[in-house]
C-alpha cells in the first residue's frame, strides 16, 4: 500500500535528489534543488550524481552536498582483477554515506533499476519517484508520483515531484555555478575570435541525432568567411568527428574538442553569441548560460526536450519524426537530419545575431 501525496517534509533532517544523468538530464533537474530550497530552506539538500555530470551540480546555491558515484568506472575498473579490492572500497564507503539513516526523504528523477538501487540503499522513509518509472523502479518507493501524458517537458515533470512534497512554488532558475578563473581561462581562449561568436557543437551520443560532417563544415567555411569568430566544441570521444569536420578548412575555426571540462565549457558558452548544436547536453548547458541556442533536432522531440531559453529549433516535418530511436528505422536514411540544409542553418543564425544582443546571462553562472 502506498502512501498519499502531497507528503510534508518539514520535519525532515536532511533530503536527498538523485538524479545521476545524462548530462542534459541534470540540467533540467535544476529547477528541483532550487524550488526545494526555496520551501524548505533549512534543510539539508544533496544531490547524487555520476562522475560524468557531477560539475553540473558542484557549487549550485541550493545543493549542500554532491553524492558522487563512480558507478561506470566502477564496472570499468572491476575488469582488472588487481583494482577490485579497490573498487569495492570505495563502493562500500560510498553505500555507507547514503545509508545509516542520514536522509529523511529522497527524490527519484531517474526512475530507472540503477537509481532504485540508489534509492533503497539510503533506507530513507519517504521515497517519492514517477508512477511511471521504468525497470521495476517504482516498487522502491513509498510515494508514486502520476505526471502529464506526454509530450511534456522534463523540466516539468521532474518539478510534479517536487510539487509532490509540499513545494509548488516552482523555481525556474538553472544555475551551474563558474568560478571567475573558469570564466578568466574561457575569455582568453576565445580572445583572436571576433564577433559574433558562434560555438558549434556537433557531437551526440545517439548517431540518429548527428548532423553531417559536410553539413558542419560548409556551416564552419562559411560563418568563417562572413566574419564570424567560431570554435568548435566537444569531448575527447568527438575528436574523429571534430577532424572530419576541420579538414582542409583555411582559416579553420578554434577547436575546444576535449580542452575544456564542463566548467569551462559552461563558461566559453557563456562568451559566445550564439550556439548551434543537436541535441545534446552541451545544448541544454548554452541555454542554461542564457546564450541564444539554435538547435537541429531529428529524432527526439522538442516539446519534451528542447532547450528552454532564448532562440529557436529547427527541425523537419516527417511522418517518422519524432521517433525517439537511437537507430534509424529507415536504414542509412536518417532523413529528419541529412534533409536540414546548411542554407537554413544560416539563414536562422543570422536571424538570432541580427535579433540584437543576447540577453542577460541566467543568474548563478558568473564567471
Amino acid at each position: 500500500m502506498r502512501a498519499s501525496l502531497p507528503v510534508r517534509l518539514d520535519g525532515a533532517r536532511r533530503i536527498l535528489l538523485i538524479k545521476p544523468s545524462a548530462l542534459g538530464d541534470v540540467v533540467h533537474a535544476l529547477p528541483v534543488a532550487a524550488t526545494l530550497k526555496r520551501r524548505y530552506p533549512t534543510i539539508p539538500l544533496d544531490w547524487l550524481v555520476e562522475e560524468e555530470a557531477a560539475d553540473i551540480v558542484r557549487g549550485h546555491p541550493a545543493v549542500t552536498e554532491v553524492v558522487v558515484s563512480g558507478r561506470k568506472r566502477w564496472l570499468r575498473e572491476l575488469r582488472s582483477p588487481a583494482r577490485v579490492p579497490a573498487i569495492l572500497d570505495d563502493i562500500r564507503t560510498f553505500l555507507a554515506r547514503l545509508g545509516g539513516g542520514r536522509y529523511d526523504a529522497v527524490l527519484d528523477l531517474q526512475g530507472l533499476l540503477k537509481s532504485a538501487l540508489y534509492l533503497l540503499a539510503t533506507r530513507a522513509p519517504v521515497r517519492v519517484g514517477f508512477a511511471a518509472a521504468r525497470e521495476g523502479a517504482g516498487l522502491a518507493l513509498t510515494h508514486r508520483v502520476v505526471t502529464p501524458p506526454q509530450p511534456v517537458h522534463a523540466v516539468d515533470r521532474y518539478l510534479a515531484l517536487a510539487a509532490a512534497v509540499g513545494a509548488t512554488e516552482a523555481v525556474r532558475e538553472f544555475t551551474i555555478a563558474v568560478s571567475p578563473a573558469d570564466g578568466a581561462d574561457a575569455r582568453a581562449l576565445l580572445a583572436p575570435l571576433p564577433r559574433p561568436r558562434v560555438v558549434l557543437h556537433p557531437g551526440a551520443r545517439w548517431r540518429t541525432k548527428l548532423w553531417t560532417a559536410e553539413g558542419w563544415r560548409e556551416l564552419a567555411a562559411t560563418l568563417t568567411g562572413m566574419g564570424w569568430g567560431v570554435d568548435l566544441t566537444g569531448g575527447a570521444g568527438d575528436a574523429r568527428l571534430a577532424s572530419q569536420i576541420m579538414a582542409g578548412l583555411a582559416p579553420a575555426p578554434l577547436s575546444l574538442v576535449g580542452r575544456v571540462g564542463l566548467k569551462g565549457l559552461t563558461a566559453v558558452l557563456r562568451e559566445a553569441d550564439l550556439a548551434i548544436t543537436v541535441d545534446s547536453g552541451p545544448m541544454h548547458i548554452a541555454a542554461a548560460a542564457g546564450t541564444p541556442v539554435l538547435a537541429l533536432f531529428g529524432p527526439t522531440d522538442p516539446r519534451r526536450t528542447g532547450p528552454l531559453g532564448p532562440g529557436r529549433v529547427l527541425r523537419r516535418d516527417l511522418p517518422c519524426s519524432p521517433c525517439l530511436a537511437r537507430r534509424c528505422r529507415i536504414p542509412e536514411q536518417y532523413r529528419c537530419m541529412r534533409e536540414l540544409g546548411v542554407a537554413e542553418v544560416l539563414r536562422e543564425a543570422r536571424e538570432l545575431v541580427r535579433m540584437g544582443e543576447a540577453p542577460p546571462r541566467r543568474e548563478g553562472t558568473d564567471g
